[in-house]
């Protein structure tokens, strides 16, 4: 989901900018870590921004990285997939209460798209809010962990909206909340664990930052070019028909809510390096 919206801010992105392009450049490896440490130790002019991702706060704590979220100056989020528990169509958990009280009695075993992977940690945190204990089996990827979800091989999976909304939507698959502080507009009747008592945001984040020696003036600048590349109708429009609708914060808004995300990753720590 990364590289596409960033592509697609691109596409709009000269109109806000002086008629200066945006040149996408991957550089896969290390589960993120070698993009996010070049994005963090790149020249702090303004030119080299980082695609900000939810393994850029996971990764300091997982993998053997020279950075950590104190490393980059935020230049606005626009994008948020939050998490839903999903459990196979013919479960007989209607609810996240009935889940957990099968928990207590008998272990349940959670499928995840791989260790330390938003989907992983979304369990982790669950299980540390609630004291029940699951049963983590990691695949390679979302393709694994969707194929075990659909045959039934394991009790619940944690996804993101984006990639279960088909799913719930055919009704091969059953939600039973998600991790916002409000319903979502497109699934009007899927409860969130905060109405079900278990207070509890969590979700993919996508936003943009350079590193934090960039003069504030620079920041600045380009918080406000961002916000209207973000805000831009053609830009929600297409990522909308997408499955990535806007989810615009600030800079000081996406500080905050990134000091949340981390001081909750510090708090599963243990069961991170665990499970």
């Amino acid at each position: 989901g990364v590289d596409t919206t960033v592509r697609m801010l691109a596409a709009v992105a000269p109109k806000y900018l002086n008629d200066n392009k945006i040149v996408v450049r991957n550089m896969p490896g290390g589960g993120g870590v070698i993009g996010q440490t070049a994005g963090a130790k790149t020249d702090a002019d303004g030119y080299n921004l980082l695609a900000f991702s939810s393994s850029v706060l996971s990764n300091p704590f997982t993998k053997n990285a020279s950075y950590n979220h104190l490393s980059f100056a935020l230049i606005g989020m626009y994008g948020y997939d939050p998490e839903v528990l999903i459990v196979p169509a013919g479960s007989p958990h209607n609810s996240i209460k009935d889940f957990l009280e099968a928990g207590k009695v008998k272990k349940i075993t959670i499928s995840t798209s791989g260790h330390s992977t938003s989907h992983h940690i979304a369990s982790l945190v669950l299980s540390e809010k609630t004291d029940v204990d699951f049963t983590y089996l990691h695949n390679k990827g979302a393709a694994e962990q969707i194929q075990q979800i659909l045959g039934d091989h394991v009790d619940a999976t944690m996804m993101g909206i984006s990639e279960a909304s088909e799913y719930i939507k055919s009704g091969s698959l059953k939600s039973l909340g998600i991790m916002t502080a409000e319903r979502d507009a497109s699934f009007p009747d899927l409860p969130t664990f905060i109405e079900q008592g278990i207070d509890i945001e969590w979700g993919a984040l996508r936003g943009l930052a350079v590193p934090a020696s960039t003069p504030l003036g620079i920041q600045q600048k380009l918080a406000e070019a961002f916000r209207g590349i973000i805000q831009d109708p053609e830009n929600a429009e297409r990522m909308a028909i997408a499955g990535y609708p806007i989810s615009y914060r600030s800079p000081e808004e996406f500080r905050e809510y990134v000091v949340s995300v981390v001081d909750n990753l510090e708090q599963i720590l243990p069961s991170l390096k665990a499970q």
